[in-house]
């Protein structure tokens, strides 16, 4: 009886150590397992995104290939998956087809970072009642901004709204947002700056740091709007009827005193420092081919539109051709005219229909005044003070012959943010067509932009070019267009279905990004996108930040 409970005892302690160790030995293996699991997952992460060259090994999804409803191109750089890398990005939520060129300005105008410092400087809630279209667009910047830095994939699924912001742009332009209607661009730029400089020019004047920089007289910023307007008037006469081909080397420094107070007064008439940032200023000047007497008219501008022909051409060449001489046949000499004994009569005509070249009798009322005026007012050489370009060479009357003038266009002024556009579209009103030229706009957005060689005192041998402030820029924004020939009513308001924006916009870490309202995707190489004939074809609105 002993021998059997012995036996009995020995066999159940055998059995618990023998399940004992099979359970070890069972839970070892699976603890085995799970670190060989674990490891194997954190050495492919790591490789995957630490490694320089982005490597995807299966095909991109149609929908996030670069097509992006642009024209086809067949240039097989755009199926390499190394040129482009998905991310999980938040966009803009797209409302409906017409909101396409608001998404892709506000994306452009969100990597302008000399922008948004402005509005951070210069925009105060706290203290200032504005419209409520200032702090909703100034939120909706910060958004955009914001998405630039983020990378956790929670965010992926994160569209940006434009609902509220939409809503208070309808209260003061109803027509531009219609369902109907998709606006331009560019013509949405203007209003966007519009709307917010009328609310922002309350606040009191401050001159935006580039503009003092560029005042070659620096006594003139502090003088008050009334004593400005007195020195223009002096120093419209001393040029009026003086300056000649021979004699402009005399008349220099009246003619730089020319520039700067019209730099100053025009600024006075944006009222704000948001139009202060895109703002530059062309020097038209006009020769007369019989007397050789000049002609000088400072014209303002937000954007600088560049015509666009149907030969291939890089930028710089294309901005080279805005200092070549033109000759013109509907503006006048005044000198030339005040020699005939038919003065009275034609300087009545002339008059008349707006030129800027014909003397008239000199006017004591300001420039300008503190009430906000139109942005396309340019300022002439004449005792006649102000009056709009587009007037200048287009309503004089046929009747009327004279010899021909020679005009070339020069920078004046160089604007903190340069804001390109390249005329691709050009309306018929008879058959109500557009037509876009596409034209191969040649880009290199990673090369530095230097418009140094165009400023008027390298023309005209004002200065020494030593003393030139330099002007160099680098691209930010690429804006295309990828709309074909359409039916129009208005060559700013077309069909739904006729205008496709996207934009190729730069971080402020250097970056590249395509975005298509709701979608982004990042470029790794930004130089072969910009080859292809997606870009060069149909680049429409350029932003460029000057370098400092």
């Amino acid at each position: 009886m002993w021998l059997l409970s012995n036996v009995l005892f020995e066999f159940t302690i055998y059995l618990i150590v023998d399940n004992i160790t099979k359970f070890i030995l069972i839970n070892t293996k699976l603890f085995q397992l799970t670190i060989n699991c674990l490891y194997n997952f954190i050495s492919n992460y790591t490789h995957h995104y630490s490694s320089s060259k982005v490597l995807i090994a299966k095909k991109l999804p149609e929908k996030y290939l670069y097509s992006y409803h642009l024209k086809l191109t067949n240039d097989l750089r755009l199926q390499q998956s190394s040129l482009v890398q998905l991310l999980p990005r938040p966009g803009i939520l797209k409302l409906h087809e017409t909101t396409c060129s608001l998404n892709i300005l506000l994306q452009s105008l969100a990597s302008l970072n000399s922008f948004y410092s402005s509005l951070q400087r210069n925009i105060n809630l706290s203290r200032f009642n504005y419209d409520p279209i200032v702090s909703t667009f100034l939120d909706l910047i910060s958004q955009l901004r914001a998405n630039h830095h983020t990378t956790e994939y929670k965010h992926a699924n994160t569209l940006v709204g434009l609902s509220s912001f939409i809503s208070k742009l309808s209260t003061i332009y109803p027509d531009l947002l219609t369902k109907p209607t998709t606006p331009d661009i560019a013509e949405l730029f203007q209003c966007i700056t519009d709307a917010l400089n009328q609310s922002l020019s309350k606040q009191k004047l401050v001159y935006s740091k580039n503009v003092i920089g560029q005042v070659h007289n620096q006594k003139l910023t502090t003088l008050s709007l009334d004593f400005l307007n007195r020195m223009y008037i002096e120093t419209e006469a001393q040029l009026h009827n003086k300056v000649t081909v021979d004699n402009i080397d005399a008349q220099t420094s009246y003619i730089i005193q020319y520039i700067d107070l019209t730099w100053l007064l025009h600024h006075i008439q944006l009222g704000s420092i948001l139009k202060h940032t895109f703002s530059g200023q062309l020097l038209h000047a006009y020769c007369c081919n019989k007397c050789s007497h000049v002609r000088f008219c400072a014209e303002p501008f937000q954007i600088l539109i560049l015509p666009v022909s149907k030969t291939t051409i890089t930028l710089e060449q294309l901005l080279s051709q805005l200092t070549k001489i033109e000759d013109v046949d509907s503006i006048s000499c005044s000198y030339c005219s005040s020699q005939t004994n038919q003065d009275l009569e034609r300087k009545s005509t002339v008059i008349k229909n707006g030129t800027i070249l014909t003397k008239t009798i000199p006017t004591l009322s300001p420039l300008v005044n503190t009430h906000i005026q139109p942005f396309d007012q340019a300022v002439s050489s004449t005792a006649n003070i102000s009056i709009p370009l587009s007037t200048h060479t287009s309503n004089l009357a046929t009747s009327y012959k004279s010899d021909r003038m020679k005009c070339q266009t020069l920078i004046a002024n160089f604007p903190s943010i340069l804001c390109i556009q390249l005329k691709r579209l050009f309306y018929d009103p008879v058959s109500r067509t557009t037509t876009k030229l596409n034209t191969n706009i040649i880009i290199e957005p990673e090369k530095i932009l230097d418009l140094s060689h165009i400023h008027y005192t390298t023309w005209l041998g004002l200065i020494d070019s030593s003393m030139i402030i330099p002007a160099r820029y680098q691209q930010t924004g690429i804006c295309l267009n990828s709309s074909n020939n359409f039916h129009s009513s208005s060559m700013n308001q077309t069909n739904s279905n006729s205008k496709q924006y996207v934009c190729l916009y730069r971080t402020d870490n250097s970056q590249w990004f395509l975005s298509d309202n709701e979608h982004k995707t990042e470029i790794n190489e930004i130089d072969n996108i910009c080859r292809t004939l997606c870009v060069t074809e149909n680049c429409y609105l350029l932003f460029y930040e000057r370098c400092s």
